[in-house]
């Protein structure tokens, strides 16, 4: 797997200069010195062997030389920090190249031409350098700009990733539930009907319409927050069902119209869970007080039991999910967790149905 991905970044190295039509970049270059370099410097027609020769013929050691540089020694000696080398092989090619052109101008390209023929071998070398070295500085250039554009289009890929893994991560913050709390709760109730008693049968069906609303409710941007929150009273009948075997009792006191509000699904479920997990030796109360406001849904809780460290990581973890969530929207602390009189205090926001809840992530 590791070489797979290491030939997929290779290849996309490879390639970079020639990628989102930056190939058009290279025509342009090509352009210009056909233009600039060739026909601004000739006095013969314009004819299709002038350009075969004078442009193509004359280009073609330089145009060796440019791409194996952005083909190969780029990708494959810079980028895989073998710098040495590869300022090496560019000196050597630089000067190499070069020599090699001379000689393929003056045997291949004016064979006959005896102003040509006349000039010795250095007076070429010295002015063939010069044209280079000029010349390779300008592709330099374009190729920098390109490396630029490239890296502000992979921080971009990168952060739109980043979106959407944080997207995926919160959508299972909205529909996950506690793995402990499912097998738990199903032991519970596979208790109970082995021995049936008169709440059996309601707590089966309670905790099944809290199921369906975390399964499906729990797959949308937004629920009402009415919906919300009979799905938390469901939750709090479904544990005082079983407060006889989990020794855990909730008390709830509610303010606020709920009409025409909207909420994150499963924001006031998720925070009831932490709690069941804890299963205390001894009776406890979550006491809940919970006030609607018109953009605000304060609630705050206290637990007369000593929080467990798992309780702790839970309720901390919980908040730093919501916060990922909602940002600066959110407001969640928890203190004296570890006395017996745990103080939790949420302020989650809610909008009215015609707007969204505010979500800085999406």
């Amino acid at each position: 797997m590791n070489n797979f991905v290491q030939l997929e970044i290779n290849e996309k190295n490879r390639w970079v200069y020639f990628s989102k039509y930056r190939w058009l970049a290279h025509v342009g270059y090509w352009l210009w010195v056909l233009f600039a370099g060739t026909f601004s410097h000739t006095d013969e027609p314009i004819t299709v062997d002038f350009i075969y020769r004078d442009f193509f013929l004359d280009n073609i050691m330089i145009a060796i030389f440019y791409y194996v540089h952005c083909l190969i020694l780029i990708p494959y000696f810079f980028r895989r920090n073998r710098y040495l080398l590869f300022w090496t092989l560019v000196v050597i090619g630089y000067f190499g190249i070069t020599a090699i052109d001379v000689v393929w101008y003056k045997t291949v390209i004016w064979p006959h031409e005896p102003a040509i023929q006349a000039k010795s071998f250095m007076d070429h070398y010295q002015t063939r350098l010069s044209g280079y070295l000029m010349n390779f500085f300008i592709f330099s250039i374009m190729l920098y700009f390109m490396e630029k554009n490239e890296e502000n289009d992979t921080l971009k890929e990168v952060e739109d990733e980043k979106k959407k893994i944080e997207q995926v991560k919160l959508d299972m913050l909205k529909t996950n539930i506690s793995p402990d709390f499912l097998l738990r709760s199903l032991r519970q109730l596979k208790q109970a009907a082995a021995v049936p008693e008169e709440y059996t049968s309601e707590a089966i069906l309670t905790f099944a319409d809290l199921l369906r609303y975390r399964l499906y409710r729990g797959r949308n941007a937004s629920s009402a927050l009415k919906e919300e929150l009979a799905a938390f009273q469901s939750f709090i009948h479904f544990i005082d069902l079983e407060k006889h075997q989990h020794h855990l009792s909730v008390e709830l006191t509610m303010q606020g119209e709920a009409e025409d509000k909207i909420i994150s699904p499963l924001s006031l479920v998720n925070l009831l869970e932490p709690f069941c997990k804890a299963n205390p030796q001894s009776p406890a109360t979550l006491s809940i007080m919970l006030l609607i406001e018109e953009q605000e849904l304060i609630l705050q809780m206290y637990y007369n039991a000593g929080a467990a460290p798992q309780l702790v990581a839970d309720l901390e973890a919980y908040g730093y999910d919501y916060r990922q969530l909602y940002g600066t929207n959110v407001i969640f602390h928890f203190e004296n967790c570890e006395n017996e009189s745990c103080t939790i205090n949420l302020t989650l926001p809610i909008a009215t149905a015609e707007a969204k809840v505010v979500n800085p992530t999406s």
